[in-house]
């Protein structure tokens, strides 16, 4: 095992071209999350072999989710009091989940994802929640809320990662009738936690490039400031079409890689 990072030589307009591609998946991560549908095929696009690609890309990603929720923090749009008991179990369920990767078989999760993505789109398409401007009543405390959300979708984000945001956000409006737009903020913190313990991880096994890493988290911070103030300023008008675009786009990334279209040929 490696516990040091890889290197990995890169010319100035490979980080020029990622730092620029950091700069919009932060924004479009702030507005309605899934950067990362852009910044990984771009890190593989660019030569990086596949672990030292998702190692970085979690790197460059906690610095524009940390940028984001401190943005939300500091202009009182979230309220941390809320937030405790979900970043906690949240922790406990990532932990869990980093550890559960080796003992069980993700090729089961691998294929139902797909199908609950679909399922997400769909509902963020045709649900009339992601529309309106004003909270509906919760279909459940949030304390228990923020319990089993933090354990089962912290032990997601853990053990396997892809549409955790997007989970998050549609769990805030259809069981706390959140709006779209507060969803989206409160949905950022609890994100962040399951990919900071997923980083640790990277870190261990030395599967970060931090050169890299820190040259595309100033486009990520750069990127998150300027998505957070757009959220703030423009709200659900602006944040369900991008949540439908991108996980739209999540759906069809993970169908294509589950079912590739050499499988789905006749000939």
């Amino acid at each position: 095992m490696n516990h040091l990072s890889e290197l990995f030589t890169l010319s100035f307009d490979i980080y020029a071209f990622l730092f620029v591609v950091a700069v919009i998946a932060a924004i479009i991560d702030a507005i309605a999350g899934g950067g990362g549908l852009l910044t990984v095929p771009c890190l593989l696009f660019c030569g990086l072999p596949p672990m030292l690609a998702l190692g970085t890309n979690r790197f460059q990603a906690v610095i524009g989710e940390s940028t984001t929720s401190l943005s939300f923090l500091l202009h009182q749009q979230i309220n941390p009091q809320k937030l405790g008991l979900g970043i906690a179990f949240t922790s406990l369920g990532a932990i869990i989940g980093t550890f559960a990767v080796d003992a069980l078989d993700k090729a089961l999760l691998e294929a139902l994802i797909p199908a609950l993505m679909i399922l997400i789109t769909i509902y963020s398409i045709f649900s009339g929640q992601l529309k309106k401007n004003q909270a509906s009543e919760p279909k459940m405390s949030l304390s228990l809320f923020m319990c089993l959300g933090g354990l089962l979708l912290g032990f997601y984000n853990g053990f396997f990662g892809p549409g955790t945001g997007s989970l998050w956000m549609v769990a805030f409006i259809a069981l706390l009738g959140y709006t779209a737009k507060g969803a989206s903020m409160m949905t950022k913190p609890l994100n962040l936690t399951g990919n900071v313990i997923s980083l640790v991880l990277f870190i261990y096994l030395g599967h970060v490039d931090y050169v890299l890493g820190i040259v595309m988290g100033i486009g990520q911070i750069i990127g998150s400031l300027a998505g957070s103030r757009l959220v703030m300023s423009h709200g659900h008008r602006l944040v369900r079409p991008v949540f439908i675009t991108v996980t739209l786009a999540m759906t069809l990334k993970l169908i294509y890689e589950q079912f590739p279209m050499q499988d789905l040929a006749f000939l």
